[in-house]
């Protein structure tokens, strides 16, 4: 048999057939790499550690709001066809360079061509800021878990006495809005705008560092202690769901008539007042927004553009099948959203039955969980031990997503000289952890809520999608869709079909392409306010519109921009000393922080060769 020596690219091709088409399957074995890279005990933890990183508060909160939105069952035909044109190929892609390169999204990149490093820088960017905020509300977990162990519920007990109808806030408690009123002025604290930043808020400081030193523990040994920390935290919030969702049953006709809602938002709930301004539910589908929701739904929802997929894969030995792993935790994932929605909105309709009460004004984001389904819980028998599960649920949910992002950080930082090699791993995690709990210590002000939607809004929304369509071009068209199907035929040993290549090529682009342009049209016509808390001022709405401060719009630009301005400003660093050389011009060669890089693929190549060599002789 004859072995064609071929360019020193990748060095697990050492045997092609005669063509040059396809690997030789027969004589190949399951190896191990010898790139003395770490790599997972068993796929189990592979797959719990990618499956808590898909699944987090995201499902649990944001997903179930956007289905009663958008037209309840309606909204799952856009949600899923988004996650068949852009979330699985996307998905993919990041599984594919993590394990064809070894290497977290930086190197990843770069190995593609030099001037794509940008692209993971840009992915670091967003996954920092990420982290910064949502560790912010794992410490209002942390919080609601411990006040969940006395007698009576916080937020259940009686308002306190108002000394006059006048004294702010406490005259706005009253029997229904008592979760309310614990969520904004007992555990927030909150000012009445962004710019009153108040006092620290000991309790929820302490929360914050218990957060950081949960994470610091769990990744000090990177994953062969997360790899362990997982059978726990990616496990139990499926259990406790399942018993929540149980639970929420046996409460009577209100669990289902919630489950109706959430399935048919024109459902008239019992005791509520009709909606004026019902839309068909199908009409939905014509509005744009609905499907720009449901696109965005998928990136947070399987944690693209954030790097932590690309870190997980580089762990796996090369020949891993994550075709297979990739279908099977994007089920998982969105079963997981239904069913959380459906807990979710059981529960809340069997409390809002016993009250007399409509459910049409729920929030998104934290209010749901600190509101809504904290007071439902507080009706049930056992609350204080319902309480205590569901917020140990939300914990680990968020807890493993903030692993995951840590870790696609680390593995990233890693590849790069950046970080002196000399310092062992848990110096550098320990000093990470440090810093980004200085940073985050905004977040337990008195206004550190309105920090915290800030960052929600401002620091992933576009630049993620951006990054997302960046990757998919930088696989599909520099580094040749035709090899990239090679690499995912000896991986998996499934050549992908021409659907499969349409969505890379064509499809998944041409989407993302119009998806991230209709997002920046909407950011710049769309006002940049905030709701500020205002208590019973305004009647029943405790909250208002409010224009950011000068400051705010300048934070707000700096989160969107300083994470994709990495692409053109790192490509133009790589190829301008190059394009001047061709110029007749005599450039420097700009050292980027990537030697380790550099000189890995200088190995690399020099061993291909070496192989070449032999294999002629």
């Amino acid at each position: 048999m004859k072995l064609r020596c071929c360019k020193p690219r990748e060095k697990e091709y050492d045997a092609v057939d005669e063509a040059g088409d396809k690997p030789l399957q027969a004589e190949r074995e399951e190896e191990k790499a010898d790139d003395g890279r770490e790599e997972w005990a068993n796929q189990f933890e592979f797959i719990l550690s990618t499956i808590g990183s898909v699944v987090g508060l995201g499902n649990l909160w944001r997903f179930p709001i956007k289905v009663k939105q958008y037209g309840g069952a309606v909204f799952l035909i856009p949600y899923f066809t988004m996650l068949i044109i852009e979330g699985i190929p996307l998905f993919m892609v990041e599984m594919w360079i993590g394990q064809k390169f070894r290497a977290g999204c930086i190197a990843g990149f770069y190995k593609i061509h030099k001037a794509l490093s940008g692209i993971g820088f840009a992915t670091w960017m967003i996954s920092f800021y990420t982290n910064l905020y949502y560790n912010a509300i794992i410490m209002y977990t942390i919080y609601y878990f411990f006040a969940s162990f006395q007698k009576t519920l916080p937020w259940a007990q009686d308002c306190p006495v108002a000394e006059s109808a006048t004294d702010f806030p406490t005259a706005c408690c009253t029997e229904n809005n008592t979760a309310s009123y614990y969520w904004y002025f007992e555990v927030l604290k909150i000012s009445p705008n962004i710019e009153t930043a108040g006092s620290f808020n000991w309790p929820l400081t302490l929360c914050l560092l218990a957060a950081w030193l949960t994470c610091f523990l769990c990744m000090v040994k990177g994953i062969k202690t997360s790899g362990k920390v997982v059978y726990v935290t990616a496990v139990f919030p499926f259990i406790a769901l399942l018993g929540l969702f149980i639970m929420s049953l046996t409460l009577g006709d209100g669990a289902f008539a919630g489950l109706r809602y959430f399935f048919d938002p024109n459902y008239d709930f019992p005791n509520s007042t009709p909606n004026p301004d019902k839309v068909e539910s199908w009409g939905h589908l014509k509005n744009p927004y609905c499907w720009l929701e449901a696109a965005s739904q998928i990136f947070y929802s399987l944690s693209l553009g954030f790097g932590s997929c690309i870190a997980f894969a580089s762990y796996n030995p090369p020949r891993t099948n994550f075709f297979k792993y990739t279908l099977g935790i994007s089920v998982v994932n969105s079963a997981t959203s239904i069913f959380a929605g459906m807990t979710i909105f059981a529960i809340v309709g069997s409390s809002a039955y016993k009250r007399g009460v409509g459910i049409s004004d729920l929030s998104t984001g934290p209010g749901l969980a600190f509101i809504a389904v904290s007071e439902a819980i507080s009706s049930v028998p056992a609350s204080q031990l319902w309480s205590a599960l569901f917020f140990v649920m939300l914990f680990m949910l968020g807890i493993d997503s903030q692993f995951a992002g840590m870790e696609g950080m680390m593995t990233a930082l890693d590849d790069t000289t950046l970080i002196p090699k000399r310092l062992p791993r848990p110096v550098v995690i320990a000093l990470f952890c440090a810093f980004s709990f200085l940073l985050g210590l905004p977040f337990s002000l008195q206004n550190g809520d309105y920090l915290v939607n800030l960052f929600d809004n401002y620091s992933a929304n576009f630049p993620l999608m951006l990054v997302a369509f960046f990757e998919v071009i930088a696989v599909s068209w520099v580094y040749g869709l035709t090899r990239f199907c090679k690499d995912f035929e000896y991986m998996t040993g499934y050549y992908p079909n021409i659907v499969w290549r349409a969505l890379w090529g064509v499809i998944t682009p041409l989407t993302l392409a119009f998806v991230t342009i209709y997002s920046i049209v909407d950011q710049l016509i769309a006002p940049m306010n905030y709701s500020t808390v205002i208590g019973c001022e305004n009647g029943d709405d405790w909250d208002v519109d409010a224009k950011y401060p000068g400051w705010g719009y300048f934070l707000a630009a700096f989160l969107t921009l300083s994470s994709f301005l990495f692409i053109p400003v790192m490509a133009a660093l790589a190829l301008i000393p190059d394009l001047l050389r061709t110029l007749g011009f005599r450039a420097v060669d700009i050292r980027l922080p990537l030697v380790c890089i550099e000189e890995e693929m200088k190995a690399n190549a020099v061993e291909m060769t070496e192989n070449c060599s032999t294999s002629k002789a």
